[in-house]
């Protein structure tokens, strides 16, 4: 997936940031979770207590209009394996803005992505 996106948008502004956390035993940040993603806009975050992921499946009524055909349904209490992009327009204070699209899990909509990326060129 990494390759089919640096390749696409090596000279684009895009900014990745990647939000890790424990669902399976064994996860755990010295596993090298950023050995995953290398591109240089990749910023990476382990959440131990998963609060992004909570955080988000908590809000999908209001994001449910933006979410890409073939996703898997939302496991709560936490949105995870998932991908969310946002425009230039978003902005990050109390809550974020600019959502476009999302998708769960990244594999199986990963065509969605990288069409939804497409829109920035």
């Amino acid at each position: 997936m990494q390759e089919e996106l640096v390749k696409t948008h090596k000279d684009s502004n895009l900014r990745i940031y990647a939000v890790w956390f424990s669902m399976y035993p064994g996860d755990a940040p010295e596993r090298g979770p950023s050995t995953a993603l290398t591109d240089r806009r990749v910023r990476h975050y382990w959440d131990e207590e998963r609060e992004v992921g909570e955080w988000y499946a908590s809000r999908m009524d209001g994001m449910r209009d933006k979410l890409v055909p073939h996703s898997k349904g939302v496991e709560p209490p936490v949105l995870w394996d998932a991908y969310l992009v946002y425009g230039p327009e978003a902005r990050w204070e109390d809550a974020p803005t600019g959502l476009r699209r999302w998708g769960r899990t990244i594999l199986q909509t990963k065509e969605e992505l990288l069409k939804a990326l497409e829109e920035f060129h």
